[in-house]
C-alpha cells in the first residue's frame, strides 16, 4: 500500500506528520508535536517535557505497528529491519540503533 507523507511545521517550531493511504486518502497516522504554553511553573515545564517525549515514543509506536500492519498483509518487498547501514561498510551487517549504545565501531 503506498503512502502519501504530510510533513510541516506550525507557526514555524512545531513539526507535524500525516501519513494518508495513497489510494483511499484515508490518514492513517497524524501527529503533532505538542506545543508548550506560556505560563508553566517549573514543576509544570518539567511535566509538560516528560508528555513531549511520551509523544515521541507514541509517534515511534504507531509508526512500528503501521509498518507491522503492512508486513502481515504482505505489503512489503521484504521485511522491515530494525537498524541502520553503516555508511561506507558494505560488508558488515546492521547495527541496531535501539540497543547498541556502545557508540561508534
Amino acid at each position: 500500500m503506498p503512502y502519501r507523507i504530510n510533513t510541516g511545521l506550525r507557526k514555524g517550531a512545531h513539526p507535524t506528520l500525516q501519513i494518508c493511504d495513497a489510494t483511499t486518502g484515508s490518514v492513517r497516522v497524524a501527529w503533532e508535536y505538542p506545543r508548550e504554553p506560556d505560563d508553566l511553573s517549573d514543576e509544570e515545564r518539567e511535566l509538560f517535557q516528560l508528555r513531549r517525549e511520551e509523544a515521541i515514543h507514541d509517534l515511534f509506536r504507531r509508526l512500528f505497528l503501521l509498518t507491522t500492519e503492512q508486513y502481515l498483509k504482505g505489503e512489503l518487498d521484504e521485511p522491515p529491519r530494525l537498524g541502520v547501514r553503516i555508511p561506507g561498510h558494505r560488508d558488515r551487517p546492521f547495527r541496531s540503533i535501539v540497543t547498541d549504545h556502545s557508540g561508534p565501531t
